[in-house]
């Protein structure tokens, strides 16, 4: 056997599913797996942009290779993919190991995003509906909904231009906050604060910065300090390019910042509020068909089983860790269901519950030098992300434990 061709194969499955946005150790145990049904036992660690997989032939040589991981976006489509073509190759692997890597790049080839005008289209729907869920009016919402449209054409012409993910961040909060000032500085009675709360959403790295403590607390620290890093960088490029903004229009126009409306909505509305905002990034993550729905109603559950531990409890952090244990649970029955992985419905279940929101206002407070409400917003977002996390955990590991004694028992029986 080719141990070289088998580790290229290998690695280049571990790779893409790191590449398109797959857990720490989803891949590595999908590399292990692999390497495992040729009867090897290899050694592999990743983090967010590197993979490093070893084996030793019967000979005693040591076989490495070792792949860098581009950075890119979260492809739930492609990770569905991957996970099932890891499944099929694992079952019947083929006797020639070079079609291994043959068949990870056919699959990776096959991967499709959406095109660019659903993209931009999530972008718009999905800020108008977050404004909705912040409690605006239908005119924040629209003013919402033009802000993230502007955010999500940046976005799209920074990436073509190959820009770092700092400057096009920065660059796309500073083109939708600006978007997000223009209707009110044509006179239109728009409360702004609600309009930029939902339509920064479609930039916030909540999702990352709630990866990161599950990372941590699992024991993965490299990654997890590294997808802190770069959510603290996205946080403190957003608030940059906001605050630049802002600080441009006022120095322009005098506008009544906190004009408009708030509307307290009853509590369904906001969980159809969140349902329907979560549909909104479908296209962005590239989730498909019935998933896209899936998602949205685990973004209602959680949010509902939210609302309604703050009505008992009235604890924040309480609340967060019962909807995260309810959007988990939702997303391993899901799993089970399509035979994929939870990550396609936690990506965008979770969305209503991340603190991105906080993240951009904790990083604001502290570029306006508002200490006070700078600490009380980070570590507000901090307790939320690890409750968050610990959620996540409690229900995987259950998980995991239950799967592990049933494996014991079958093959005992």
């Amino acid at each position: 056997m080719d141990y070289d061709v088998l580790l290229e194969g290998c690695c280049e499955a571990g790779l893409q599913l790191l590449r398109l946005g797959a857990e720490i150790h989803r891949a590595e145990d999908t590399v292990r797996r692999l390497l495992a049904a040729y009867g090897l036992e290899g050694e592999v660690f990743a983090i967010p942009n590197c993979l490093i997989v070893s084996v030793a032939g019967p000979d005693g040589k040591v076989h490495t290779r070792m792949r860098r991981v581009p950075m890119s976006s979260i492809d739930v489509d492609g990770i569905e993919r991957f996970n099932a073509l890891s499944r099929r190759l694992c079952a019947d692997p083929p006797a020639d190991p070079g079609q291994l890597l043959t068949q990870c790049l056919r699959e990776r080839d096959a991967i499709r995003p959406f095109p660019l005008w659903a993209r931009l289209f999530g972008y718009c729907y999905g800020a108008f509906f977050f404004t909705l869920f912040f409690s605006g009016g239908l005119a924040e919402a629209l003013v919402g909904a033009l802000a993230g449209l502007t955010a999500g054409v940046c976005v799209s012409v920074m990436g073509r231009l190959r820009a770092n993910f700092f400057i096009s961040t920065m660059v796309s909060a500073f083109a939708l906050a600006a978007a997000a000032w223009l209707p009110p500085a044509l006179g239109l009675a728009v409360n702004i604060d609600s309009a930029v709360a939902g339509a920064i959403m479609v930039l916030v790295p909540g999702l990352a910065f709630t990866n990161f403590m599950s990372d941590l607390l699992t024991g993965d620290i490299i990654a997890g300090l590294s997808t802190f890093v770069r959510a603290v960088l996205t946080a403190v490029a957003i608030a940059l390019g906001t605050g630049a903004a802002v600080l441009l229009c006022r120095t322009l126009w005098t506008v009544a910042e906190h004009g408009g409306q708030t509307v307290d909505y009853p509590a369904p509305l906001y969980c159809l509020f969140a349902l329907i905002a979560c549909l909104g990034f479908c296209p962005a993550y590239n989730v498909r068909t019935w998933a896209a729905v899936l998602c949205g109603l685990g973004g209602a559950l959680g949010w509902g089983v939210y609302l309604a531990a703050q009505a008992l409890a009235g604890n924040v952090f309480l609340s967060s860790l019962m909807a995260a244990v309810a959007v988990a649970v939702y997303a391993q029955a899901m799993a089970r269901v399509r035979k994929c992985p939870a990550t396609s419905y936690l990506v965008i279940s979770m969305f209503p519950l991340v603190p991105g929101l906080t993240i951009y206002q904790a990083m604001d407070y502290g570029i306006r030098g508002e200490t006070d409400l700078f600490w009380d917003t980070f570590f507000r977002t901090f307790g939320i992300a690890g409750c968050l996390a610990i959620g996540l955990l409690i229900v995987s590991t259950a998980v995991a434990a239950i799967h592990h004694w049933r494996t014991r028992r079958t093959g005992h029986g």
